[in-house]
């Protein structure tokens, strides 16, 4: 869902910014004379940002659209048919998709490190020789096939351009469909592209590659601002929202919820045996199991413990989806790496769950209710579900079983246990 939502109000700003260029003509003086400085504005908006969050490649990418703007704007008179104006329009329109792909391609290492910005503002620097000598020197029979036309009527972008623009756009969603966690600005640039197509094969209308231009800095600059938010709220370990998006979901709750707190059993002791590698590949897969609860929202909490909240629901409700979560957790199989053998383990997980009542009646006290019941899950003997304020005794609970999958004559996996160097067990 999470790159659905951000394709939607891409596609929108492109339809929108397609859609009123006609139109540009028809505005106020006013705002038609704004409009040449928008892009520089939203652009210094935009490199600000990027420079205090310490993104190189987004400022990269702005500074080619300005001076590619300004190069389209100041040096190629709209209704001037000169060689500057034959020459430089298919040049530019050729480099601009090179530059988006190139940037992209560029390893993100912030704005710190002097000697990589050195040359990344070096190498686009050198753009700017490249144009004049290629206006300069370039014979006339090669500006010809540069500058022919696509063939289309509708199309007034050069053919080279217009398929140099194709094929860097499908070179991007190749890219992105490999990556597997794309950033915003990954997914934005695609955007970018089609945005600057139109506006470039527009170009000879009034205000459209400003406008354009406009929204293309926009879109970076909303790219940022999503990026930073994804960082902020989100585990990096596990893809799960974090504790401060739990904090926040937590004004929207209504006065009928459920809060369930999960932990994984002998996590401690499973790190002393396997290592703190493997212990990432255990909160990972128990993540993944946690994301199959439909009615719930799943956060990591911190450590190795997990949140689901459960808005509208009672704890009768949402017992069957637990259950299923812990029985699933339980019988799933980890290879894991031991004395420079495979070995096969299991991993096991508590709950405690509570609903807001007459005591507790904030989301924070129901979860700290939630966390009591999690700890008599432990002190009951764990891998169990204990709802706050129910006999333990009547908790849910299933015995260890062994993986039904697996064949007769498999090993016999085996379970974390606690480490033998330790005096006494972890408390959890």
């Amino acid at each position: 869902m999470g790159p659905l939502k951000h394709i939607i109000w891409l596609l929108g700003l492109t339809v929108f910014a397609i859609w009123q260029m006609p139109s540009i003509p028809n505005w106020p003086l006013a705002l038609q004379k704004l409009l040449f400085w928008l892009p520089y504005l939203i652009a210094g908006l935009g490199i600000f940002v990027s420079a205090f969050l310490n993104r190189l490649q987004p400022i990269l990418i702005l500074a080619s659209l300005v001076l590619f703007n300004a190069g389209m704007q100041y040096f190629v008179p709209q209704a001037d048919v000169t060689l500057s104006a034959i020459t430089l329009y298919p040049v530019l329109a050729l480099l601009l998709p090179l530059n988006l792909l190139f940037w992209l391609l560029f390893p993100e290492r912030g704005v710190q490190d002097k000697l990589y910005v050195s040359v990344q503002f070096i190498l686009l620097a050198a753009q700017g020789y490249f144009v004049y000598w290629v206006m300069a020197n370039l014979p006339l029979e090669y500006w010809r096939w540069v500058a022919s036309p696509s063939g289309y009527e509708a199309v007034r972008l050069p053919f080279v351009a217009m398929l140099t623009m194709v094929g860097v756009w499908f070179l991007m969603m190749f890219r992105n469909a490999l990556l597997s966690h794309a950033k915003v600005l990954d997914q934005t640039v695609v955007f970018v592209l089609i945005v600057m197509a139109f506006g470039l094969n527009a170009f000879y209308e009034y205000g459209a590659l400003a406008w354009t231009s406009a929204f293309a800095a926009m879109m970076i600059l909303l790219s940022l601002i999503f990026d930073a938010h994804h960082i902020a709220y989100t585990d990096q370990l596990t893809g799960l929202k974090g504790r401060r998006a739990l904090l926040e979901s937590f004004l929207g709750l209504g006065r009928k919820y459920s809060i369930a707190m999960m932990d994984i059993d002998h996590f401690k002791s499973f790190n002393d045996t396997y290592g703190h590698d493997v212990g990432d590949l255990v909160l990972r897969t128990v993540a993944q199991e946690l994301e199959m609860i439909a009615t719930g929202q799943v956060y990591r909490y911190g450590g190795e413990e997990f949140t689901v909240v459960f808005k509208g629901k009672l704890p009768d409700q949402v017992l069957p989806a637990l259950e299923t979560v812990r029985k699933a957790i339980e019988t799933r199989v980890l290879k894991v790496p031991l004395n420079g053998q495979d070995e096969e383990t299991h991993v096991t997980v508590s709950f405690g769950l509570a609903t807001r009542d007459a005591q507790h009646k904030k989301p924070h006290e129901v979860m700290k209710y939630a966390d009591e019941a999690l700890y008599q899950a432990k002190e009951a003997g764990r891998n169990r579900i204990v709802v706050a304020g129910q006999p333990v005794a009547t908790a849910k609970s299933t015995p260890k079983t062994r993986t039904k999958t697996k064949p007769k004559t498999a090993p016999k996996p085996k379970t974390a246990r606690p480490s033998q160097k330790r005096s006494t067990p972890a408390k959890r």
